[in-house]
């Protein structure tokens, strides 16, 4: 026989879920970032160093890694207590 679990149980196992998944996309995002950048760093200054222009990517994507940290890390447990209050609202109208 299978146990219930209750709702807010639910919720709890999920959201654990869901960041624990957010942080991982992160940690592969920073690696490559790392990686990338390095290797984008050692061709200027081995191939052009009379020109650097490696602060460029490393300045764009820095921004694209800071708004994934923010959405994906920061601000995640926000909106999943949104979403699922959106949810929520939703399945107490389907009820009636």
């Amino acid at each position: 026989m299978v146990e219930e679990i209750a709702l807010e149980e639910y919720k709890k196992a999920y959201r654990e879920m869901v960041s624990e998944e957010e942080k991982i996309g992160f940690s592969v995002h920073l690696v490559v970032y790392v990686l990338v950048n390095a290797m984008l760093i050692a061709i200027n200054l081995l191939y052009s160093p009379e020109a650097i222009w490696f602060f460029y990517p490393l300045l764009g994507w820095g921004i694209g890694i800071s708004m994934h940290y923010l959405f994906g890390i920061r601000w995640l447990e926000k909106k999943l207590k949104e979403r699922e209050a959106m949810a929520e609202y939703r399945a107490r109208e389907m009820k009636k």
